[in-house]
């Protein structure tokens, strides 16, 4: 039984806060930088999202 509600926490929902957190920092950080320096903002989106297809790539 235990094993069975391991599995079925670990599949459906302690991954659900970090990736809410994550959300919430990525929007925060895009909100910081667009606020200070708009061009600087669209880079770093830019590079950021080429790295994390190259992670996923490799």
């Amino acid at each position: 039984m235990i094993d069975a509600l391991r599995d079925f926490w670990f599949q459906h929902c302690s991954r659900a806060p970090v990736a809410r957190f994550l959300r919430a920092e990525r929007r925060r950080l895009d909100v910081e930088l667009a606020r200070r320096l708009p061009g600087a903002s669209a880079a770093a989106r830019r590079r950021l999202l080429a790295a994390i297809g190259d992670a996923e790539s490799a």
